[in-house]
Formats: C-alpha cells, sequence, structure tokens
C-alpha cells in the first residue's frame, strides 16, 4: 500500500476504510504521516476513528512526532489540547526536548498543557525539566511544579520552594510551599519557615493547617516556646493537630527539663478543659500520662469519677503510664463501680500495664 493510497483511504467518508488504513500506518509505523493524523483528529467526527488516530499517535514516540502533536496546544477546542498531553505523555522521553522547548513558550496555558503532559509522565527523571516551571511568571504553573516536586519527594528542591515561601504574596501558593515542605523538608527547613513565620499562632487558618503537618513531623528542641503559643491561642479550634503536636514533641525529646515539662503539662490540661469534642479530651488526658504529669495525679484520679466515658478512660489509661500507685490504687476501688463492662475491661488491662 503507497502513501497515495494510504492518504485516499484516510481521506475516505468511509470510516471502515479510515480504520484499515490507520491499522496499516500504525502496524508498519509509518510516521512521517503524522501530520496528517493531526488534522485528521481536528475534524474527525467519527468517535471510534478518532480514538484509532490517538492510539497511532501514542505508538508514534518519536521527537518529530511529538512536535506535530504539541501543535494541538495551540487549538481552541479543550479536547484536543487534552488529547494531546495524554498523547505526548505517552511518548514518555521522546516528547521532553519538545516540551521542554514549550515551558518557554510566550503563552501561559501553552506552558501549563506543556508541564502537565511532563507531570503526566509521572516519572521522576523528568522532574528537573518541570522544575524549570518555578520560574514561570503564571503563579499556577508554579503551583503545578511544586505539588509536582512534593509528590516525587524531589528534596534537592528544599532550599528553593523556602525561596519562593518567602517571597509568595498568593495564599495558595504559600500553601502549596508548606504542603511541599511536608513532604521534602527536614528540620532545618522547618527552622526556616519560622524565621518566615515567626508567629504562627496569627497565621490565617488556611494557612496554619499545612504548618502544623509540617510542626508534627520536625518538632525540634527549641520548638517550646512556640508550641505553647500556639496552644494557648489555637488549641482549641485546632485540638487534634495541637495535641498530635504536643505529643510529637515529647517523643522526639524524650528528655525535658522539669520546668519544660511542667508547663506542658499545664498547657496541656488547659486544652482539655476547654471546648473540644470528648475523643479530644480522652487524646489529651492520656497524655498526661505520656508527657510524665505527676503533678496532674490528683486531677486524673478525680476523672475516674467524671460521667463522661471518654475523660474515665483516658484517666485510667493516664494514671496507668505515669504507674501511679494511688492511682491504681483508685482504679481498682472504682472497678466494681464502673458502668460498663467495657470499662471494667479497660481498667483492668491498665492495671496489669502498671504492674509491669
Amino acid at each position: 500500500m503507497n502513501r497515495e493510497h494510504i492518504l485516499a483511504l484516510l481521506n475516505s467518508d468511509d470510516s471502515f476504510e479510515k480504520l484499515r488504513a490507520l491499522k496499516f500506518v500504525r502496524e508498519q509505523s509509518i510516521f512521517n504521516l503524522s501530520d496528517v493524523l493531526v488534522e485528521m483528529l481536528k475534524n474527525e467526527e467519527n468517535e471510534l476513528v478518532s480514538e484509532a488516530i490517538v492510539d497511532t499517535l501514542k505508538s508514534f514516540d518519536v521527537p518529530e512526532v511529538s512536535k506535530d502533536v504539541s501543535a494541538l496546544f495551540e487549538e481552541d477546542r479543550l479536547h484536543l489540547r487534552d488529547l494531546a498531553v495524554v498523547i505526548l505523555a505517552h511518548h514518555r522521553e521522546s516528547a521532553v526536548s519538545v516540551l521542554r522547548e514549550r515551558l518557554k513558550d510566550e503563552d501561559k496555558h501553552i506552558r501549563k498543557l506543556a508541564l502537565d503532559a511532563l507531570i503526566l509522565m509521572n516519572n521522576p527523571e523528568v522532574i528537573d525539566i518541570i522544575s524549570l516551571a518555578l520560574d514561570d511568571s503564571d503563579t499556577n504553573n508554579v503551583i503545578a511544579a511544586i505539588e509536582t516536586i512534593g509528590n516525587f519527594e524531589a528534596h534537592d528542591y528544599t532550599e528553593r520552594v523556602l525561596s519562593i515561601l518567602k517571597e509568595s504574596k498568593d495564599s495558595f501558593l504559600t500553601v502549596s510551599c508548606l504542603e511541599t515542605l511536608v513532604k521534602i523538608g527536614d528540620e532545618d527547613s522547618f527552622k526556616a519557615v519560622n524565621e518566615i513565620f515567626p508567629d504562627p499562632e496569627s497565621l490565617p487558618d488556611f494557612f496554619l493547617i499545612p504548618y502544623l503537618k509540617l510542626a508534627i513531623k520536625f518538632p525540634y528542641r527549641d520548638y517550646l516556646q512556640i508550641l505553647l503559643k500556639l496552644t494557648d491561642k489555637r488549641g482549641e479550634p485546632f485540638h487534634s493537630e495541637i495535641i498530635a503536636l504536643m505529643e510529637s514533641y515529647v517523643v522526639a525529646n524524650k528528655v525535658l527539663e522539669p520546668f519544660e515539662r511542667e508547663r506542658l503539662c499545664s498547657a496541656v490540661w488547659k486544652l482539655f478543659l476547654g471546648k473540644i469534642p470528648p475523643v479530644s479530651k480522652y487524646e489529651a488526658i492520656k497524655l498526661l500520662g505520656k508527657i510524665g504529669c505527676k503533678n496532674c495525679e490528683e486531677k486524673l484520679i478525680s476523672l475516674l469519677n467524671s460521667e463522661n466515658f471518654f475523660e474515665q478512660i483516658g484517666a485510667i489509661e493516664a494514671l496507668a503510664l505515669l504507674k501511679s500507685k494511688r492511682g491504681i490504687k483508685a482504679i481498682k476501688e472504682m472497678l466494681s463501680r464502673f458502668p460498663s463492662e467495657e470499662l471494667k475491661e479497660i481498667a483492668q488491662e491498665a492495671i496489669k500495664k502498671a504492674s509491669e
């Protein structure tokens, strides 16, 4: 089947003839017809033929075809632009050089399409190309690049993300930077974040959520003062995150000075007394045991008589963690008076653990 015959079939009004020609082109790898196929795709109304054209173009993973396909980025119809992204992502390495050039296009939308194709490849080897979009004048393109850096856990770009965060004037960009630092950051980068935001307790809720995720992951030794201010100012609305952050701080910094322990215990108790859900009250009470708040022993014993099931469980487990002799004695005395079998079983297990 010569070129003229193939072109005649591709231009036929008969969809079956088009499909037969496309199959031949695909099987014979006649990729120098890619420009013809791209033009066909723009005008084809038959869905099966369109799918066959796309499959054929996907199979031609050579730079020349990638260049022809990238011309669809300039089409007005969204579905054609989306098809180009899918085809080019399928070309993988063959399309990289073409997409790199498209990242320099004057049109921000074309740059975004090129970026989308590179991201869709899901290949960490192209992260250096994707990172070129960090210099893009369009914020949405920068955000897409930053999010991909996070998804690939590309730690080499930590400093770059920090510098963008420092200069950011866009709320969504700021959040993207913080969320990416959760994935690629370390203790030093979290310290840098606290230099950018020296008063995190004053951050908008939108920023505070990813900030707290980062804090939970890297609660460095000198972070206590910031942690206490966060607990005091934002503890109630962000009770779950703050409790998790306190626990993370205690685990990461195993040896606490007496004054540090005392201040943490006071902060946790204050949070417990606040307007937080019963389950969070349980977590806060249990945390008193994990911190080693022996100065809260009397308060915990009094909670054994609470009418709230979660407070009772928290007190039982906290007293067991403290290995409080008075607390365990009080639990034993209360054992027969606990209102449910579940609570009795929890109490018995706590007594057992405290004696180990």
